[in-house]
């Protein structure tokens, strides 16, 4: 499904062109779903880098550094295909990004960590924050890139026996709905952002 996405932006958006292999960016590639879109994009000959964390950073008040994804700078560095999710709040996407992939997101089974208020925290703001940063990235590329996809859930339907569509309603009923909601409105990219491609994908999972 995620190859579809991207070949249907592809199509539309470059017809008549050839499509050549690029730089995709992945936001959280190190984790169980982003390891795997990784090795396929690298089987496909893209090149792919990562948006990765180090080590906690130390709190403040600014919701970047709060976020428990960011790194420390003053670290080891990263290898070479590897990126902070400082570095591209600071920096933006590298040239030649044909897409940008987010699969970052606190696992919310982790079965070692307590349902706690600041462990729900964490599954909020690992997925809405690094959306919301991935859109700001991409609204201030010169070369946009072709396609923007990320991770929803299917937290955002109540639970029953209907059959839902994506024109049923949903999105408030519980904490997961609400991050649901959250989690995407994030990734819409800005408006007046000029020649920005409507090119984004939501790919619900139970996750």
């Amino acid at each position: 499904k995620l190859i579809n996405c991207l070949i249907h932006f592809y199509k539309r958006d470059c017809s008549g062109c050839q499509i050549m292999n690029g730089r995709i960016v992945v936001g959280g590639g190190t984790g169980f779903i982003g390891k795997e879109v990784v090795s396929l994009f690298e089987r496909l000959d893209y090149e792919v880098l990562v948006i990765s964390r180090k080590k906690k950073a130390k709190a403040s008040e600014n919701w970047q550094v709060k976020l428990e994804i960011l790194t420390d700078r003053d670290e080891e560095p990263l290898n070479q295909n590897t990126r902070s999710w400082i570095d591209i709040e600071e920096d933006g996407l590298p040239s030649g990004t044909v897409a940008v992939v987010n699969t970052a997101g606190q696992n919310v089974l982790d079965p070692l960590r307590r349902w706690s208020p600041g462990f729900k925290q964490n599954v909020y703001n690992s997925r809405v924050n690094t959306n919301h940063l991935l859109a700001k990235a991409i609204a201030r590329s010169k070369v946009k890139p072709k396609a923007f996809v990320h991770m929803s859930g299917v937290g955002f339907y109540p639970p029953g026996l209907s059959v839902q569509d994506e024109n049923s309603d949903g999105g408030k009923h519980d904490f997961l709905a609400k991050l649901v909601t959250d989690w995407e409105r994030a990734a819409q990219l800005p408006v007046s952002a000029k020649n920005t491609p409507n090119n984004t994908c939501n790919l619900h999972c139970s996750a």
